[in-house]
């Protein structure tokens, strides 16, 4: 009988949050093994890691030292870049939810993919449930002439508005081609608090303890109001869909961005 090699799932930005709910379900993951957690915390200043992994502060040097198929990326746009080429040189496919890229980094980390002929994938929410609030939110937009976009998070997150609810206004925004109606307010005695104007959509961000990440959108049309809204209230929702994820990325060709790709949507 043959055996499945495990996949092996080095993990990039390991000592943040997200990191460590990665390290978690990488660990108790059957089919798949980990074999390096990497971050820029100084070991000595590390609070100890959920799970026993070797530790770095060198991404050549832990794929090196432990030769991955994939690495699983949470941590800031630059030290995602800088991680890139390393990786792909060593014939690691990344996955990377770090958010705030350009569209030219973008741009930029496909070329990379496809310049090592690697499977890359990038997604701005790997929650399900968001995945399919911008399924259904393009699928409405056709009938309504105004939208909202609320997004809220808690007070570290560094991006705003966030790259979920950029993801959201441009999907119904695709659905919608014509520009949603906009009230422009005659006064604004306080300026910008109209929020965010993407092509109509008004997008407003909101950042404080005690929220992680929360996204509505509204749409309004004569004597009526539409409402769909997604709540995470721990960071292992994200867990399915990175682990969805590691499994399929090998057998992607270049970058393929959006998780809606995998859930075929």
């Amino acid at each position: 009988m043959t055996t499945t090699p495990l996949i092996r799932v080095a993990v990039h930005g390991a000592a943040g949050r997200v990191g460590r709910e990665v390290l978690r379900a990488v660990a108790g993951a059957p089919d798949m093994t980990l074999t390096a957690a990497i971050d820029r915390v100084p070991p000595d200043e590390l609070v100890a890691l959920p799970v026993d992994v070797p530790y770095y502060t060198d991404v050549g040097k832990a794929l090196v030292a432990h030769p991955s198929d994939a690495i699983v990326d949470f941590s800031l746009a630059q030290a995602t870049l800088d991680m890139l080429p390393q990786a792909l040189a060593h014939s690691t496919r990344p996955v990377i939810g770090t958010t705030g890229f350009t569209p030219e980094q973008v741009e930029r980390i496909g070329s990379l993919c496809a310049e090592h002929n690697l499977g890359g994938f990038l997604a701005p929410n790997f929650t399900i449930g968001a995945v399919l609030l911008t399924k259904l939110a393009a699928v409405a937009a056709p009938y309504f002439e105004y939208a909202d976009i609320v997004e809220e998070h808690h007070e570290m997150k560094v991006d705003a508005p966030s790259g979920t609810a950029l993801g959201i206004a441009k999907a119904v925004h695709e659905a919608h081609p014509e520009r949603f109606a906009h009230n422009e307010p005659e006064r604004e005695p306080l300026a910008g608090t109209r929020g965010g104007d993407y092509e109509g959509i008004s997008i407003h961000a909101a950042r404080m303890p005690g929220r992680m990440a929360h996204h509505q959108v509204t749409f309004g049309g004569p004597g009526q109001t539409l409402s769909l809204r997604h709540d995470t209230t721990d960071r292992e929702c994200y867990m399915p869909g990175v682990l969805m994820a590691v499994r399929k990325v090998g057998g992607l060709n270049g970058l393929t961005v959006g998780l809606d790709k995998l859930m075929g949507l």
